[in-house]
């Protein structure tokens, strides 16, 4: 979802809009740290009520004098994207426009509201961040979050989760908790007494979700009706999650990051992978059969982003043999 930038100007030639709590100005872009400053910027919007920065505008006087280099263009967005995951604790819903205007070009990125406050940075970054900081974005500057505003948005996500687990409630005596089954949309589960149901995942892609407590009604979005008979109910040792949520054997893995069989091994287990249901899932088609494991496609930029640090598969490698060795040293002694 863009955000609308229009530059209006007086009949001096300035930008009659100024910077607020939901707008920045930029005389160029730059790359470098430049870019945990922009981010800064961006999740200091998010924790507030989201916003945009523009750059191509001079301050002091304001005017639109477009951007006079080209870096702008040349950044990759993986790149910030990359820097919101190491830097802070949730991604961002943001997007990166240019716009033109009386033969000058301008840049925009914004950024949407979060949906989970508030947003932390994870580690420092030499003066521009601060480890366990919230930034958000008052008047016309990016700052530590103030006791206030911070108190404001801890109450307020603890009335949004409050009335959902109302509403859930509601709901559940309206129907009667016999009669209501869970469905994960991770995994496309159905639970159903002690087993479980599969939901297709062309059914699943085609659900409509209610946010923040709204009635689906409300927006006229389109709901879900099931018709018709289950035939069975599958057991829970064998549910197989749908293909569109892990589609990705231990081979697929290989391929995509350029990894032989051990040293994929050896990078799941640094990570600690398995187990992790955003990541992965095992699945058989039958009691007897060995359990395979699947992947999901979100894990290959994360394994990536880390094999470009240095020394880190090395480091994973070098743990990998201990941890075998130590297993087959405890075998021996058995």
């Amino acid at each position: 979802m863009s955000v609308k930038f229009d530059i209006i100007i007086d009949s001096k030639g300035h930008l009659r809009k100024r910077e607020s709590f939901d707008l920045e100005f930029k005389q160029n872009f730059h790359l470098g740290d430049n870019l945990i400053k922009y981010i800064k910027s961006l999740v200091g919007m998010a924790n507030n009520k989201g916003g945009q920065i523009i750059f191509g505008i001079k301050d002091k006087p304001r005017l639109p004098l477009g951007m006079t280099n080209n870096r702008f263009r040349e950044v990759d967005t993986a790149t910030i994207d990359r820097l919101i995951r190491e830097y802070f604790s949730h991604e961002l819903i943001w997007g990166i426009e240019t716009i033109d205007y009386d033969n000058k070009e301008f840049g925009q990125i914004w950024v949407e509201e979060s949906e989970y406050k508030p947003i932390i940075c994870k580690k420092n970054k030499d003066d521009i961040i601060r480890e366990g900081a919230i930034y958000y974005r008052y008047r016309g500057e990016v700052k530590e979050i103030e006791f206030a505003e911070l108190n404001d948005m801890l109450q307020r996500e603890r009335d949004k989760e409050k009335n959902m687990w109302m509403q859930h409630i509601q709901k559940i005596s309206m129907i009667g908790p016999q009669f209501v089954h869970l469905l994960d949309t991770v995994k496309g589960e159905i639970s159903v007494g002690a087993g479980k149901i599969l939901v297709d995942k062309n059914v699943l892609e085609k659900i409509k979700f209610v946010k923040e407590g709204q009635f689906v009604e409300k927006d006229g979005a389109p709901t879900l009706k099931l018709v018709g008979e289950i035939t069975g109910v599958v057991d829970t040792d064998i549910a197989l999650p749908t293909d569109s949520i892990y589609p990705l054997f231990t081979k697929d893995l290989q391929e995509k990051l350029g990894l032989n069989s051990y040293e994929i091994q050896a990078v799941l287990k640094k990570l600690n992978v398995k187990g992790n249901s955003k990541f992965h899932t095992e699945i058989k088609s039958d009691k007897k059969s060995a359990k395979l494991n699947k992947y999901s496609e979100s894990l290959v930029p994360v394994i990536k982003r880390m094999l470009n640090r240095a020394d880190f598969l090395t480091i994973c490698l070098k743990e990998y043999k201990t941890s075998n060795n130590n297993r087959k040293t405890k075998k021996k002694k058995k």
